[in-house]
């Protein structure tokens, strides 16, 4: 089982890092949700949370956010 946090969009002004699934219907942006984990398991991540949280959507990218 893959290890991630949900975060708020609201929220993720307070990471230094945090990731973003962004999921498409039939090639149209549907919706993001954002999260945090370590890279070590980031596909996993993403993909356990497309099953839980998209209902297992087959278009889905994950976008790396980080502050410099």
């Amino acid at each position: 089982m893959a290890t991630y946090t949900l975060v708020k969009e609201a929220d993720i002004e307070h990471k230094n890092e945090y990731y973003e699934v962004r999921i498409n219907q039939n090639g149209q942006f549907l919706r993001s949700l954002f999260f945090t984990t370590n890279e070590e398991n980031l596909e996993d991540c993403a993909a356990e949370i497309v099953a839980q949280h998209a209902n297992g959507a087959a278009d889905w990218r994950v976008i790396p956010h980080r502050k410099h």
